[in-house]
């Protein structure tokens, strides 16, 4: 199955003893689906990947996908800081259940173009799955550039991008710059309606875990070509978008839905949940949102 339309970045539930809570992670899980999201990914940047072991991140997507049983596509982030890691994670993510896998170039030593080349053609070869780049550079540090990603498209595995540079462009310059083999999806949840109304094929959003009747209405929305539909809604959606860019979705995320009674647990430490103003300024947006 393909990745594709409302990709929920599943914020990652956590149990009052530090573990994954698997109870509230299906519940939530379930209840998203149910309002029509059409994909969904573990371990993205609101999934904290980076803050869970290998072994946490195997166990995860094994129970996951058995809950999931195949009624939407399941993709599974396994960047790590290590190579090796990220070949692991590769060949489990084949064997149990998902339909792609994602990678961001994780990194402390900031890594040359040869690097990262060398980084993906590796991970790429350890599976068949079809891989989407993850592009953050304002969390990765590492920015994918057109030209970069030119490159990395002759990795035969390669499908897509996940864009949370904020610049639109790559939506329309990476594909053309790779023969149409690179597709980018919307990786900003502040900027979504000129790429959702045009060629991009997914929306990669953290937002689905507070709100995601309505992520799936305006993506409806804008394909079908309904735009005036589609920039009402973006509209609706943009104050809690612009707190995620702000803040953190990963913190608004749990924020929010400790806030609506839907509570997963904090992130994980050391990330914590808003409080004080901040916290009343989210308070104060899912008010004006209509919960």
């Amino acid at each position: 199955m393909k990745i594709a339309g409302v990709v929920l970045f599943s914020a990652t539930p956590i149990g009052s003893d530090g573990a994954i809570d698997y109870s509230r992670w299906k519940k939530h899980l379930d209840a998203a689906l149910a309002t029509g999201v059409h994909s969904l990914t573990l371990f993205g940047s609101t999934g904290a990947n980076g803050y869970f072991t290998e072994s946490e991140k195997m166990e995860a997507l094994e129970v996951v996908a058995k809950h999931l049983g195949g009624r939407v596509p399941l993709m599974t982030g396994i960047g790590a800081m290590t190579t090796a890691e990220s070949v692991r994670l590769a060949k489990h993510a084949a064997d149990h259940g998902a339909d792609a896998v994602l990678v961001v170039p994780l990194n402390y030593w900031g890594p040359t173009e040869r690097e990262i080349v060398r980084h993906y053609e590796t991970v790429a070869a350890a599976s068949a799955l079809p891989l989407w780049l993850y592009n953050n550079p304002p969390l990765a540090g590492i920015d994918l550039t057109p030209a970069l990603v030119a490159k990395l498209a002759s990795i035969p595995t390669v499908v897509g991008m996940k864009d949370s540079s904020g610049d639109l462009t790559r939506v329309f310059t990476v594909p053309r710059m790779t023969d149409g083999k690179v597709k980018v999806g919307i990786g900003q949840d502040t900027l979504i309606l000129e790429p959702a109304a045009s060629i991009a094929p997914a929306w990669f959003t953290g937002l689905a875990n507070i709100c995601p009747a309505e992520c799936v209405a305006f993506w409806n929305a804008a394909k079908s070509g309904d735009i005036a539909a589609a920039y009402g809604l973006a509209q609706k959606l943009y104050p809690l978008s612009e707190l995620g860019a702000r803040y953190g979705i990963i913190r608004v995320a749990h924020s929010a839905l400790d806030i609506l009674g839907r509570p997963l647990g904090g992130p994980r430490p050391p990330i914590l949940n808003l409080d004080g103003a901040a916290a009343e300024e989210l308070r104060a947006a899912l008010v004006k949102f209509g919960f």
